[in-house]
């Protein structure tokens, strides 16, 4: 019985055996690449954050298929949600104001992440502010910039030129066939080193070249030359601060989920030509609030035409709120102001309104409009990545 029991132990053994090295690394398998690889990213959507730039920068960083956006709020900070996530991108709006609404509490976990845990942040233009070592202003002191000229911080908004510096073009390698790019600019931060530091402590990628002094008395000359683009290793983590809003750029929005690939350290992928098109932009453009005011009172007049009209205007002058304000025009009375509402959605790549281009299509009863809205749909959800 005791031979015949140690033979049933050395056949069981040999099964075990067996199973391990045949079923075994079935049952280890490693989730799919597109889940074991994926990036984890919370745009900040408290007290301070645009709502338009919290949309825009989450359907920017749609763009990528690597990337899974989420929203992540203050008291998710504060209870530790913070774990969940590979980077934190804080948009434009007021950083000060999401510094405060964040609270005392949250911010050395910010810190911490960053630092510490080794992930990454992003800040868009207030976000920037907030993520900056600014003296005198309520930051994080993520990255080693500081800012100038805050007293006018309302200078004005513009379609910016800026030019990339070698290390920028490390980054972004799309831009090396063109003289310069041109980038969404609204009331953002003027980097400069810190005062008494010998050069930079972080690495400049771009530098603005235009000059935005045209509200809020704003002197001249403060702008041009001063850092657009930077970004910093902190601690084992990464920062990247942009003065600009690339996320409400036509053609630039790439540069969005790029920036987040760097801040953590994964591979700078490619982008598909119906999003990454750098020479959209030729020259800059100064924008005036007076003139877009006017544009805006003339989408409620009474002649279709000239509601198209004013879109048109909004659209060829680049003002970020044209193509914000075109979506709502697909619900216009007129089929060909929907029609035309929803060519500007396409070519101004906006992607947030796919589903309300959707909504509307099921409505349609004009049968040339609806074949105009569903060619505009086509062309935004091709511009979309849709997460399982």
């Amino acid at each position: 019985m005791k031979r015949n029991l140690m033979m049933s132990i050395a056949v069981l053994g040999l099964l075990i055996l067996t199973w391990v090295v045949v079923a075994g690394p079935e049952e280890k398998q490693a989730l799919p690449v597109e889940q074991e690889s994926s990036i984890r990213v919370g745009v900040y959507n408290g007290d301070g954050a645009s709502a338009a730039c919290v949309i825009e920068t989450f359907e920017a960083l749609r763009i990528d298929r690597g990337i899974v956006p989420s929203l992540i709020g203050p008291t998710d900070i504060y209870t530790g949600r913070l774990d969940e996530i590979d980077v934190i991108v804080f948009p434009g709006g007021s950083g000060s104001r999401q510094k405060n609404s964040m609270g005392s509490g949250s911010h050395g976990k910010i810190i911490r992440f960053v630092r510490e845990k080794g992930k990454g942040v992003v800040g868009i233009c207030a976000g920037a502010y907030l993520v900056s070592d600014s003296k005198g202003y309520p930051c994080l002191g993520l990255i080693g910039a500081d800012t100038i000229d805050r007293e006018h911080d309302k200078r004005g908004s513009a379609l910016v030129e800026v030019s990339f510096t070698e290390r920028g073009l490390e980054i972004f390698p799309e831009m090396k066939e063109y003289r310069h790019g041109y980038i969404q600019y609204h009331d953002g931060p003027v980097f400069v080193a810190p005062a008494g530091g010998e050069g930079t402590a972080y690495d400049e990628l771009a530098v603005n070249n235009s000059d935005v002094h045209y509200t809020g008395n704003a002197p001249q000359g403060i702008t041009p030359g001063k850092s657009f683009l930077l970004c910093e290793e902190a601690g084992k983590g990464r920062v990247f601060a942009c003065a600009g809003h690339p996320e409400s750029t036509t053609g630039m929005r790439w540069m969005v989920p790029r920036m987040v690939r760097w801040a953590a350290r994964r591979e700078l992928v490619g982008y598909p030509a119906d999003v990454t098109r750098p020479g959209l932009g030729e020259a800059e453009i100064m924008h005036s609030d007076e003139f877009e005011t006017e544009l805006f009172w003339k989408l409620f007049d009474g002649d279709p035409d000239m509601r198209i009209a004013a879109l048109k205007e909004l659209r060829d002058k680049r003002y970020r709120n044209g193509f914000r304000w075109a979506a709502g025009m697909i619900r216009d009375s007129s089929p060909d102001v929907r029609a035309f509402a929803a060519s500007v959605l396409a070519e101004a790549e906006y992607t947030a309104a796919i589903e309300d281009l959707e909504a509307v299509i099921r409505e349609e009863r004009d049968a040339a409009c609806s074949t105009r809205l569903q060619s505009a749909l086509a062309d935004l959800k091709r511009m979309v990545v849709h997460h399982r």
